[in-house]
């Protein structure tokens, strides 16, 4: 009996400190992907749509070299249908949903875009301020801009270019402005949103 109660005890310490672990948040299992995109984080209201396309590539289609890190590293064109009635800006957010891990790599934080804007050309410059009047966030690398794909050789990740409609701007600080600052700004101001997803394998 008193062997039968020592393994009882130890198998419900053992339970404990595992469920303590967890909820700290503790250990690869809890940091483990898929990674949660933004357009999870902070659905739109009513989970409104906007259909996003892209000159570039076909949503599910392969993304050209020429947009990641192993060819010229420059933004690819996007362009997006118009927002609801009261659309003040739209926010766009490239994230890498192919790795393990519960936040994704963020490739770009577009945000402050004018609502009287429904695309954005190629080969947008790295700074923080564009002429259009949108402003740029941190990528991974905490700097402004885009920063093109390069996942591991061989690792075909998707990379999913979301856009937002937004029924304010956001008028944040650039230098400040990561993914998680612009999220929470975001949220509960989110009128339509929608992604175009493109593939890249890594060399």
């Amino acid at each position: 009996m008193k062997i039968v109660s020592v393994i009882a005890i130890s198998a419900l310490m053992s339970l404990c400190a595992a469920s303590a672990h967890a909820q700290a948040g503790g250990g690869a299992a809890a940091e483990a992907g898929p990674p949660v995109l933004a357009k999870d984080l902070a659905p739109a209201r009513m989970y409104a749509k906007l259909n996003v396309t892209s000159r570039a590539f076909t949503s599910g289609g392969a993304l050209d070299e020429r947009y990641t890190q192993n060819g010229e590293n420059v933004s690819p064109p996007l362009s997006w249908a118009k927002g609801p009635t009261g659309t003040q800006s739209y926010v766009v957010l490239a994230e890498d949903a192919g790795v393990n891990r519960r936040d994704p790599v963020v490739h770009w934080v577009i945000y402050d875009i004018p609502s009287s804007l429904t695309r954005l050309r190629a080969n947008l410059p790295s700074d923080a301020k564009l002429e259009m009047g949108a402003m740029q966030g941190l990528n991974i690398r905490k700097t402004a801009g885009f920063i093109g794909p390069k996942p591991p050789a061989g690792e075909t990740h998707p990379y999913h270019f979301q856009v937002f409609a937004l029924n304010k701007k956001l008028n944040l600080d650039p230098a400040n402005a990561d993914r998680n600052a612009v999220l929470d700004a975001m949220k509960g101001n989110i009128l339509a949103s929608g992604d175009i997803v493109a593939n890249y394998t890594g060399k």
